[in-house]
């Protein structure tokens, strides 16, 4: 009973290394997918900021769907997002933060 409860663990924790390797392995695609398109969005705020464009979250909610609306519920997500961080993000870009500084801070990039 002992050696197969110690095998049962070992083949459990084995599979989770296989499986977090796997997950590793393709983040990089993943993430660079998600970093392009924080870049954007966030330069677009950021953009918005500067020519004092008055709709700069609707310009935001429309770049969630180009960029983001051919993955499912992504661009949900994204505007979600936009919607719950807009003022953080304003607030990182009066504080000179760069759109690379912001979307690594949200760990997308």
């Amino acid at each position: 009973p002992l050696i197969m409860l110690r095998t049962l663990v070992f083949s459990s924790l084995l599979s989770l290394l296989l499986v977090a390797a796997a997950v590793q392995s393709n983040a990089p695609e993943t993430r660079s997918a998600f970093c392009s398109a924080c870049y954007r969005i966030v330069g677009g705020i950021e953009d918005g900021v500067e020519s004092h464009e008055p709709n700069i979250l609707k310009r935001c909610e429309n770049l969630c769907d180009d960029l983001l609306g051919h993955l499912g519920n992504l661009a949900q997500e994204c505007k979600d997002w936009i919607d719950k961080d807009f003022a953080k993000i304003m607030d990182k870009l009066e504080n000179d933060w760069t759109p690379e500084q912001i979307c690594k801070d949200y760990h997308l990039c």
